[in-house]
């Protein structure tokens, strides 16, 4: 897996995110200078599948670009999805996560947990090469 620079106009969401959970991840990577951590995106539909709140964070700092992990999602059987725990009585699979963020109709924050079984690398990437 290796770690590429995504459009951030060409992401979609399928989760709505907390905003003070936003507020302190803006924090974050302005304290930083930068982003570490990739977002994690479906290659075929550009689906966040993990990294809502850098994603939004890169909106609010009007980034161009963001480090991300493209992955074939449907295809991908080291990458699983359940509800969080507090959320059982919305089914989320695989397929309900594309067709939410095709549709624009969110998921609440914190309703898919993704599990990977890759560890995946991390990176730095300065706000400079992002703009």
């Amino acid at each position: 897996m290796d770690v590429v620079l995504i459009k951030v106009k060409d992401l979609r969401p399928h989760e709505e995110i907390k905003p003070k959970n936003l507020e302190k991840m803006i924090n974050w990577v302005e304290k930083r200078g930068g982003f570490f951590e990739p977002v994690l995106v479906d290659i075929k539909t550009r689906t966040i599948l993990d990294g809502h709140h850098r994603y939004n964070s890169a909106l609010h700092l009007g980034l161009k670009l963001i480090p991300g992990i493209e992955v074939d999602y449907l295809e991908d059987d080291s990458i699983q999805v359940k509800a969080w725990p507090g959320k059982e009585e919305i089914i989320v699979t695989k397929q309900s996560v594309l067709s939410i963020a095709e549709s624009g109709n969110l998921f609440p924050p914190k309703t898919s947990k993704h599990t990977i079984s890759i560890d995946y690398p991390q990176q730095f990437f300065p706000l400079e090469k992002l703009r």
